[in-house]
């Protein structure tokens, strides 16, 4: 603790504070400071500096890499979804890309707050926001661990530009038929992954979704595809759980979905290759078509159309989007996609509510006018 006292025209500063290792109480006192906010600053380097002796050495000469990755190792690792695992090792490669080889306990509310003024230069604020959030967790966890005195997260901004307007990341209905119309023209078991963008725009349903699909997830008869699990896109190597519970559903299609799955399945009888896992959509081997293919074969694909260039996640924000204008609730279209809850669909979409803001006033002005029969 620090203790201030003004002397004359100079302030007076006197901390105390408990070395760790003893537990003796101790004090150090400064006079001769002009201004209170001087001897402030002063006793807060005294109190970091005295607490850093008085730790473990072991714990001091961590980087602050080293520290994050072993904190998301042990605390994280046994518990978070595979994409939350890999947003911590992405945000472990961008400490350890700046920071180096800089010790946790030197690490200053500054030199953070500079980090994150470069950071944000080059990414969106949502980003930005995602990164200093996991290292705002690590630091205070690293405070009641007694590796550092001092939370210098507290109290930073956090930079970064706007992010992609909404309206890029989906195709509009005219595009949209044209991908459907090039995309269904060849439906060969060698090319699955054509199959799999036709799936993702006529379901909504995420591409480790699509890809862990099996034979027996495509229930005609009642004329759902079954979504009860997801394929591990990361090693490729199996299936492992969805996103979240409500991930675990039944997503109705039409009869021309059928179809194309039907055409897909006798064409993979000419396949010279096994299908251990019964999967509805092979690639080279025995496990589904990576990612980066299907991405890379969109790509190809709007070019051809002359489309813009969206991910293949955005087909699944073009399924959504074209089904709430045409007017399906944003309940029922948070169901159809498995969101965790209604708020996710509610943010993703907001901007389709701020787009049909013109039609829906019409509606209301006829609903006014017929008040009075």
């Amino acid at each position: 603790m620090a203790s201030y006292q003004k002397r004359g025209k100079t302030w007076t500063a006197r901390i105390s504070y408990t070395d760790q290792m003893t537990g003796e109480r101790k004090y150090q006192t400064k006079s001769g400071f002009l201004r209170k906010t001087q001897a402030e600053e002063w006793a807060i380097s005294i109190e970091q500096t005295k607490f850093n002796e008085s730790i473990g050495k072991a714990t001091t000469r961590e980087t602050f890499a080293d520290y994050f990755e072993k904190w998301f190792t042990t605390y994280k690792l046994p518990h978070v979804e595979e994409q939350t695992l890999n947003h911590y090792k992405y945000t472990h490669g961008i400490i350890k890309g700046y920071f180096k080889e800089l010790r946790l306990n030197l690490v200053t509310r500054e030199y953070y707050q500079t980090f994150l003024n470069d950071f944000g230069k080059t990414h969106a604020i949502a980003s930005s926001r995602k990164v200093a959030m996991e290292i705002r967790s690590c630091v205070r966890d690293a405070v009641a661990d007694g590796a550092i005195a001092r939370d210098f997260t507290r109290r930073v901004v956090v930079t970064g530009h706007e992010a992609m307007d909404e309206s890029l990341k989906y195709l509009d209905g005219e595009d949209m038929h044209k991908l459907i119309d090039d995309l269904s023209a060849t439906i060969d078991a060698r090319r699955s992954s054509r199959v799999m963008a036709l799936l993702a725009l006529y379901t909504g349903a995420r591409f480790g979704e699509i890809a862990g699909l099996t034979w027996d997830n495509v229930d005609e008869a009642n004329g759902t595809i079954n979504i009860k699990r997801s394929w591990n896109t990361l090693d490729n190597d199996g299936f492992k759980a969805t996103k979240n519970k409500q991930s675990v559903r039944n997503i109705a299609v039409n009869q021309e979905v059928f179809d194309f799955l039907h055409q897909l399945h006798r064409s993979q009888d000419f396949l010279d290759k096994e299908n251990p896992f019964n999967l509805v959509f092979l690639g080279q081997g025995t496990t589904p078509p990576s990612s980066t293919a299907a991405n890379n074969m969109l790509k190809r694909t709007l070019e051809h159309i002359g489309a813009k260039h969206i991910t293949f996640h955005g087909l699944r924000h073009t399924h959504a989007s074209y089904l709430i204008y045409k007017g399906l609730t944003l309940y029922y279209v948070s169901e159809r996609l498995g969101h965790a809850n209604f708020n996710v669909t509610l943010r993703v979409y907001s901007h389709m509510i701020h787009e049909m803001k013109d039609e829906q006033n019409k509606k209301l002005l006829s609903v006014l006018d017929g008040f009075r029969g």
